[in-house]
């Protein structure tokens, strides 16, 4: 599809420089003319003659004729569909006009002879080497035909600018005609030489220049669809330019980027050093690592990067290619991975000891109950068999809750549409009757939206009570529980998602347990089975949504952020292979 448009490119570019031609070819003849006019004046005047007399009328016609034909040409310029043409059109009048001029100022004694030479060098930049060979035969013809009619007294040319006149013998005449019209052949030979050899080198400049921006534009286009990141580096560590994912990436524009310091954005990454004979080892494999991003959100990013030598065109070092990708989804797939293989390795212990473990409980359960019911006059053993039951029960739930985790649960919830924040307001007010939430707690909500769910309202319930518990826990001398309800994705090409946010104002999440806290049993309070956040884990997945924890971007404190897609049906029903 490009090849055939290449040719058409390259006539409308020629049209464009002929008639650029034309214009210039048109401004200097009447420049010239405007020129030799003044000239003339200026020396009549330094005769002490008239200038209006009527020895000059005949040279002002020929100004006037010069001028109205030069002006005409102008205008019409833009009319004619054939350039050639009307090239052809101003060399022949401009041919004629310097043999008017030549015969007006002596015809062989007129120093305006010359004239004919710069006619001959524009059709050559004009029509090239045919083109000038074939105006220098013109201007012989013309030359050679107003000196013969003047040698055989058929015309007797005016002398304008200078009366006097010597007779001249043949001689004369044959040896001025035969120098000039071999001067008209060998100008219209060179300067149509010369021409087209500009004209070679004006096309391959414009080829040249035309795939060195096809080239550059193709590299733009390659670094700016990349996926990944991109930043170059001199050898001092300034950041030279990054491309559109980079930017997208660090959640920073290109004025915050380039020119600063690669250690600014990335602290742990320093500059790499050119070994000795870097150039004589030829291009090493890049080298490929990790590090840390603290994005202008707050959150933590896990940044996968490699780096490679930059060269300039002499291949000496000039810096370095540093290429980077945000593998945080990345990484948080294969917590869950390593998570889902943990429960699946607690699924299968939970299966073959949980049976062992409840039929006791459910055991000792009815023989306390029937010593209760024995001894109820007692009432110290009455409350201690009270004790032994509470106990036994919470021992059941313990593991009904792990089988639960490990296995799943054993059948669907009931799907409705759920009002989350009304949801949300419900259990704050539960927790407030039941003394969770203190008078040194702030409770703030922010509400951009109301979002709407397919959800099981128990599992909701289950999931926002065990994080807002977990959120009151994490600040025991009190502090802001803050907690916003949003909708993201709402244009067409996007899919609409409901998103949680609970943040707190505790001590926060250190940064070597935060891959751990979704573990089965693992809890750094005094206190807990640490089952808590691995349900939560465990509803949010089977809901085809997905959590994440990250610093509170102003001062302590963490925010665990919920991500539910409106539209997907709950099911806490998972496959049990």
């Amino acid at each position: 599809m490009g090849a055939p448009a290449k040719p058409e490119q390259s006539g409308r570019s020629d049209d464009g420089l002929m008639r650029g031609k034309l214009k210039k070819l048109l401004l200097f003849r009447l420049m010239l003319a405007v020129f030799f006019l003044a000239l003339t004046l200026a020396v009549q005047g330094h005769r002490n003659e008239d200038l209006l007399g009527a020895k000059l009328l005949p040279l002002y016609v020929f100004s006037c004729i010069l001028f109205l034909f030069t002006i005409i040409g102008s205008l019409s310029l833009q009319r004619f569909k054939s350039l050639v043409g009307f090239a052809w059109c101003q060399l022949l009048f401009d041919i004629g006009a310097v043999t008017v001029l030549v015969y007006l100022s002596g015809g062989i004694e007129s120093p305006f002879a010359f004239l004919y030479l710069l006619v001959i060098v524009s059709s050559a930049l004009l029509l090239y080497r045919r083109g000038s060979l074939l105006t220098a035969s013109a201007c012989s013809l013309t030359y050679g035909l107003l000196l013969d009619l003047q040698y055989f007294g058929w015309i007797s040319p005016l002398r304008i600018v200078d009366e006097s006149a010597q007779a001249r013998h043949s001689g004369v005449y044959f040896f001025n005609l035969l120098i000039y019209i071999a001067g008209f052949y060998l100008v219209g030979f060179l300067a149509g030489y010369l021409a087209e050899e500009l004209l070679k080198s004006s096309r391959t400049v414009r080829e040249r220049d035309r795939d060195l921006r096809h080239l550059g534009a193709l590299h733009r286009s390659i670094v700016e669809s990349m996926t990944s990141g991109l930043l170059t580096i001199d050898l001092q560590g300034r950041i030279m330019f990054s491309n559109t994912a980079g930017q997208e990436i660090l959640g920073l524009d290109r004025g915050r980027i380039e020119g600063h310091s690669l250690d600014g954005l990335f602290a742990s990454v320093a500059v790499p050093q050119l070994p000795p004979g870097a150039l004589a080892q030829g291009r090493s494999p890049a080298n490929r690592a990790e590090t840390l991003y603290i994005h202008p959100s707050g959150r933590t990013m896990s940044i996968g990067y490699s780096h490679s030598l930059l060269t300039n065109e002499t291949g000496e070092p000039s810096g370095w290619v540093f290429i980077f990708r945000d593998l945080t989804r990345i990484k948080e797939m294969e917590e869950h991975i390593q998570r889902t293989e943990h429960l699946a390795l607690a699924g299968k212990f939970a299966a073959e000891v949980a049976h062992e473990i409840k039929n006791p409980l459910a055991a000792m359960s009815g023989a306390v109950q029937m010593l209760r019911e024995e001894l109820n006059s007692e009432p110290i053993q009455s409350r201690l068999m009270g004790i032994v039951q509470r106990e036994i029960a919470r021992i059941n739930e313990l593991v009904t809750d792990f089988l639960w985790l490990a296995k799943g649960s054993p059948k669907p919830g009931e799907v409705e549409t759920v009002q989350v924040c009304p949801a949300i307001e419900e259990i704050l007010a539960l927790l407030k009757a039941k003394n969770r939430i203190t008078s040194s707690h702030a409770i703030r909500t922010d509400f951009r939206d109301r979002p709407s769910l397919l959800f099981d309202p128990n599992r909701l319930r289950q999931i926002l009570w065990n994080l807002f518990l977990n959120a009151l826990e994490a600040m025991p001398e009190g502090g802001e529980l803050l907690i916003a309800a949003s909708v993201e994705g709402i244009n067409e090409s996007e899919t609409s998602v409901a998103r949680i946010d609970i943040g707190d104002t505790g001590c926060g999440i250190a940064e070597e347990v935060k891959g751990r806290i979704f573990d089965p049993f693992f809890t750094t309070k005094g206190s807990g089975t640490g089952l808590g956040l691995s349900i939560v884990y465990r509803l949010v997945q089977e809901s085809g949504g997905r959590i994440e924890v990250n610093p509170r971007p102003s001062g302590n404190g963490t925010v665990v952020s919920l991500f539910f897609p409106r539209q997907i049906l709950f099911s806490c029903q998972m496959s049990s292979g």
